[in-house]
């Protein structure tokens, strides 16, 4: 029981320090796109405003108004407030939580040996490189192509982006393959935070304290990294919260519904970042709505002809579960993992096994993602039964 609670204990961890650093950085993105020349948001007051003041916003909140100024400050404030601890506690959590989940077990959760057979140690390498490689790579893109010509930087990047999410979905088990193009977007993102946004600002602050002018020429690549960041937060997102919608993770073709869930993410970021600049970039519709009505037909319910045969009673479709399913969808599992039944999911009732049928069907027929890596080794002829079965009715009498 201590590994259930230590995983709950991971997730709210995970959770709120994503929604603090999520939100600092939606703030942040709307902040500068806020804010307006002194002498426009003050009046005549602001003829006569700090000549390191470039920008002034006001808001409202909790009671009381607030002035915010941007500035090229000509000497360091004595307390200066940093956010940065979000982005790192965020990070470190997701990685315990991968960890937890998908290395242990026997990388159970990890592999799907219908599809790419891995042993367990290949498996727990790959995962780690897809973060390394994937950070790499895009750094050394952004850091000599983007540098030059931000447009070529980005087409590459979309390029190597759907060329990861096909890669991913292909090596690793559905779930696994979300979490993991999510988890590598996070590094990706975390590391632009700790090791080009913040050594930025350092090393700006350190020529201010100097009496030097800083080059500011920094903090616009940082600024550009930071909105590289804020582009990939929905996709980000999305990836996080798939493992509770099979229907997209254990598609057949799962690597295109991410891809299209990508889109349609980045582009409601876009729609969101420039309304709020106040220049609404209405084209981002198009590949929005467009990407949706993909999904939606790509995700249709589909169901696949079973071979005909005779009536399947009850007695033997239940006598597949008992020997392939009941190991952990029962009220005490006897895997040598799970120690529950995994979402809440029981099939030792005649009423649970009819009230899910659907569902058995869509796992354990059509995508065969369950049993989990097959490892009760379910045959082929077994699911035909299931499916029989469930097109006959689902009848448990």
């Amino acid at each position: 029981m201590w590994n259930e609670w230590l995983l709950y204990a991971l997730r709210m961890f995970h959770l709120i320090a994503g929604i603090m650093w999520i939100g600092t950085s939606f703030y942040f993105v709307w902040l500068d796109s806020s804010f307006k020349p002194p002498e426009e948001a003050d009046g005549e007051a602001g003829k006569n405003a700090n000549p390191a003041t470039e920008g002034v916003t006001y808001m409202v909140h909790g009671g009381f108004f607030y002035r915010v100024e941007k500035q090229r400050p000509l000497a360091m404030p004595k307390v200066l407030h940093w956010f940065k601890y979000e982005a790192l506690w965020t990070w470190v959590s997701g990685i315990f939580l991968l960890g937890l989940v998908y290395y242990t077990g026997g990388g159970i959760n990890l592999v799907d040996p219908l599809r790419f057979p891995m042993k367990t140690g290949m498996a727990h390498g790959a995962s780690m490189g897809v973060l390394i490689v994937g950070w790499t790579v895009y750094d050394l893109l952004w850091k000599f192509v983007g540098k030059k010509n931000a447009k070529a930087a980005l087409a590459i990047s979309l390029v190597l982006l759907f060329g990861s999410i096909y890669g991913i979905c292909y090596i690793f088990a559905g779930r696994a393959a979300f979490i993991h193009v999510g988890a590598m977007l996070g590094t990706i993102m975390v590391a632009n935070v700790w090791m080009r946004i913040l050594p930025a600002q350092r090393k700006m602050i350190k020529a201010r304290l100097a009496g030097e002018e800083p080059d500011w020429a920094m903090g616009l690549a940082a600024k550009q990294r930071s909105l590289h960041n804020s582009y990939v937060t929905i996709p980000v997102l999305i990836t996080m919260v798939s493992n509770h919608f099979s229907f997209a993770f254990d598609h057949p073709q799962r690597w295109l519904v991410l891809s299209f869930l990508v889109v349609v993410g980045v582009a409601v970021r876009h729609l969101m970042i420039t309304i709020e600049k106040g220049t609404p970039a209405h084209w981002a519709w198009a590949p929005a709505v467009l990407g949706l009505g993909a999904l939606v037909f790509l995700t249709a319910p589909h169901k696949a002809p079973m071979d005909t045969g005779p009536a399947v009673a009850f007695a033997d479709a239940n006598d597949v579960l008992v020997r392939r399913c009941y190991q952990c969808h029962s009220q005490s599992p006897t895997d040598d993992v799970f120690k529950a039944p995994p979402n809440g999911v029981r099939l030792d009732s005649p009423d649970a096994v009819a009230a899910l049928a659907p569902r058995i069907r869509f796992r354990a027929v059509e995508a065969k993602t369950m049993p989990l890596g097959n490892k009760t080794e379910m045959t082929e002829e077994e699911r035909t039964l299931l499916g029989r079965w469930i097109d006959q009715g689902a009848k448990t009498q």
